[in-house]
């Protein structure tokens, strides 16, 4: 397996992997109107959209295996104010079926690396308060919780809880 930055040419392998994990992890957690209203055409899109925006220092890192791409992480300057912390993991989907390999981990550590280089030396995530499973692999990998928050989501409240690492030195 090898972690390497994202290219244009795993924007399809990207997008199956973030819609098909999103799918199996959240379901029961998020209405199933979002889970159903998914699909590969609009998140190629999204993906597009960051991999032509090298703004905000954010960087697509995948892990790959044999040609197939099993996961990837995103990360770069937040996207909202947190005190204390100028980096945000966006989002981190490893296909489930490979999930307890490490591969996690390792994303994590490339991410980390990435944002130290560019100054950037602490890191938030926002997590669904269910998903218990992301829950434990962020604390596992020594992030503290700093908050939780409700926000509406199509006349639901959605609960979230926002992680962070102060240093990424351990990451």
């Amino acid at each position: 397996m090898q972690i390497r930055e994202m290219i244009s040419h795993d924007l399809i392998a990207i997008a199956r992997v973030n819609v098909d994990t999103f799918r199996e992890t959240q379901r029961g957690i998020v209405p199933n109107q979002l889970i159903n209203s998914l699909s590969y055409e609009r998140a190629v899109q999204r993906f597009q959209r960051l991999l032509d925006k090298k703004e905000q220092l954010s960087t697509i890192f995948v892990a790959e295996d044999r040609g197939s791409i099993l996961g990837y992480a995103m990360a770069g300057l937040a996207r909202e104010p947190i005190p204390r912390y100028v980096g945000e993991l966006y989002g981190i989907y490893i296909l489930p079926q490979y999930h307890g390999n490490g591969i996690g981990r390792h994303l994590m550590s490339y991410v980390a690396q990435h944002l130290r280089a560019q100054k950037i030396h602490s890191m938030f995530v926002v997590v669904f308060s269910a998903n218990l499973t992301a829950i434990k692999f962020y604390e596992a990998l020594g992030a503290e919780k700093l908050y939780d928050r409700t926000v509406p989501f199509d006349g639901a409240d959605l609960k979230e809880t926002i992680y962070g690492w102060y240093s990424l030195n351990d990451l």
